[in-house]
């Protein structure tokens, strides 16, 4: 995607390709996190805890245990996660190498050089994929399995079914609502469709208040709006990618397209008077002050909101694409999974360190406090952050679909975007781009 400037870049990047970048906008609670984020490589090596004084476990054997992740989250707080497990565990050094940049290569290159770690995160999917010929499999694990999600656990299946990886954090999207807003103009339930959501407006007229900024100016924010009409829900993310890839579905055949149409006319007719002017910060700081009630972004932004109202009472309004409350949902993926090398020299002990930083107190308690997303595993813990909190709620009720938008052709976003951005400004019909949508995966 082409960046207009460094800013928007760095803020397109973040929102749309990679999970682990997402954080860098809690900068107010994440405190050092800038330190880590300007290094392309940060390898930390967290000494031994509760070991003899020669560093010897008990068998007067020393074990180091080696790991990689691209997750730039607040290291310090997670070194603490690290040394309890050794505090635990006479004897054992786990190294940590954190790869926020060029994490991909970088692992490939470890991989292709021999040494694959022994605990490593990979992006969920078809990345992967590639390397699940390394992985140890989970599927007899069932006590363990039955720590997280279901939803999140088949984040980590191959073709055959197999749980070959497992899974971080969710993260969450889809239209956000400003509570003092809807308070203020009377509106005391959620908007199930979009003839709801339409009263919804003109209540919201009344009183003054803008009810849309869509941050119209940035084609990933439009083409994350699309994605949840485009999405069916009987399919999943996944199903629908693979299904118009086949043919099997058309854009045109969809169950709610028509009604991404409507909502769009309802943007820009409840809009600013010039939507394609609203960036992402102009948005977020409309909807943070009250001056817009809703917008299409995740929990990722949570901080910059807090950065403009810290007071600000805001929550996910799970997008009225159909006729009914069943089929509005917030969009939720599970995008880091980890994988245990299978031939790992020490493998039980990496098995039991995997397991230790996604759903022991200690590795639940920074997800949520330091990170400030949602754990895949399952926990009563309270999450940090009002979106990431009001997410759980919608995870908990399985009122979630996976993500479409990283999954689909590599021109999706972009071009999917720039469509909705002309059928705003009545440069292109509906049927022109629903024509150049079913190109995208046409062109495959």
């Amino acid at each position: 995607m082409a960046a207009k400037n460094q800013r928007e870049s760095g803020n397109r990047s973040r929102r749309h390709d990679h999970g682990y970048g997402k954080a860098v906008s809690r900068s107010r609670w994440m405190g050092k996190m800038a330190v880590s984020m300007a290094l392309v490589l940060t390898a930390v090596t967290v000494l031994a805890g509760g070991c003899g004084k020669d560093g010897q476990g008990a068998q007067g054997k020393e074990i180091t245990i080696s790991t990689f992740d691209g997750n730039p989250y607040a290291p310090e707080e997670f070194a603490k996660v690290v040394e309890q497990f050794q505090e635990d565990h006479p004897g054992v050094t786990v190294e940590v190498q954190h790869a926020p940049n060029d994490n991909k290569a970088l692992l490939q290159s470890r991989v292709n050089s021999g040494e694959i770690p022994d605990v490593f995160a990979v992006e969920a999917g078809s990345f992967a994929e590639m390397y699940y010929e390394y992985a140890y499999d989970w599927s007899e694990d069932t006590d363990i399995l039955e720590l997280f999600h279901e939803t999140a656990v088949d984040r980590g299946r191959d073709g055959e079914g197999r749980v070959m990886a497992l899974p971080w954090f969710y993260e969450n999207m889809g239209m956000l609502y400003n509570k003092d807003c809807f308070e203020k103009a009377g509106i005391t339930k959620l908007p199930v469709n979009v003839q709801e959501l339409e009263e919804a407006c003109k209540k919201l007229e009344e009183k003054g208040i803008t009810a849309f900024a869509l941050g119209g100016k940035e084609t990933w924010v439009l083409s994350q709006l699309a994605s949840h009409f485009i999405l069916d829900k009987s399919l999943d993310g996944e199903g629908t990618n693979e299904a118009l890839l086949k043919g099997d579905l058309t854009i045109a055949g969809l169950p709610h397209m028509d009604n991404l149409f409507k909502l769009l006319d309802l943007a820009v007719a409840y809009g600013p008077d010039k939507p394609l002017e609203i960036d992402w910060e102009t948005s977020e700081n409309m909807f943070a002050n009250g001056e817009a009630a809703m917008i299409q972004m995740g929990d990722w932004c949570q901080a910059t909101l807090d950065s403009f109202n810290p007071d600000a009472r805001v929550g996910f309004l799970p997008m009225p694409v159909g006729n009914t409350e069943e089929e509005t949902t917030v969009l939720s993926s599970g995008n880091w999974v980890l994988i245990v090398n299978k031939d790992s020299q020490n493998l039980e002990l990496a098995k039991e360190y995997l397991v230790y930083i996604l759903t022991s107190q200690k590795g639940v308690e920074w997800i949520c406090n330091h990170v400030g997303l949602v754990p895949c595993a399952k926990t009563d813990t309270q999450v940090q952050g009002m979106l990431a909190n009001d997410a759980k709620t919608y995870i908990e009720a399985g009122r979630t679909n996976g993500w479409l938008h990283t999954i689909a052709p590599a021109t999706y976003s972009e071009t999917c975007g720039a469509c909705i951005q002309a059928y705003m400004t009545g440069g292109m019909t509906k049927d022109e781009v629903i024509q150049s949508l079913q190109e995208i995966w046409d062109a495959q």
